[in-house]
């Protein structure tokens, strides 16, 4: 299992490495280290890093902390070189039951781009189900427009919270 921790600044050179990926970047919106120093200081949002023994995997975002209408996953990147080893799921199963242990969230929310198969299968082997879909809501780089679909997960109701 991956344990979480704080993001510091000391983090952020790593993670917008991450982001930089080609095999990342093509999914994500907004990135660099003003994004991330933005989350960090930002009370209604959590910034962790995963780390598997003492080596950083990958890091997650929540936010929507404090508004009570359940918690995002904004964002959740694994380093390119350690995908496909299960470190997603794990980072992902660590990520929810920070949102409904920790935080209470009495369910997570996240946006995906449809045509994200990999991550999508991952959301739904893990329960989340599709919420909505927003149609031509973002631009991508070559001009067009790509439909985002909205997923979400309640918590299980035989878990105990973390």
């Amino acid at each position: 299992m991956l344990n979480l921790r704080p993001t510091t600044e000391a983090d952020l050179p790593q993670l917008t490495r991450w982001e930089a990926d080609a095999g990342t970047s093509v999914w994500l919106g907004t990135t660099g280290a003003d994004w991330h120093a933005e989350a960090l200081a930002d009370p209604d949002q959590e910034h962790v890093v995963a780390v598997d023994g003492e080596a950083a995997v990958g890091f997650a975002v929540l936010a929507g902390l404090l508004g009570g209408e359940g918690v995002e996953l904004r964002r959740m990147v694994v380093a390119g070189p350690l995908r496909g080893a299960g470190r997603g799921r794990g980072l992902l199963r660590a990520v929810l039951a920070r949102a409904f242990g920790h935080h209470g969230a009495h369910r997570v929310w996240l946006d995906v781009k449809a045509h994200n198969h990999r991550a999508r299968a991952l959301y739904e082997s893990e329960g989340f189900g599709h919420a909505t879909t927003l149609a031509g809501a973002v631009a991508e780089d070559d001009g067009t427009f790509s439909d985002l679909v909205v997923m979400e997960r309640r918590p299980d109701p035989d878990s105990v919270p973390v």
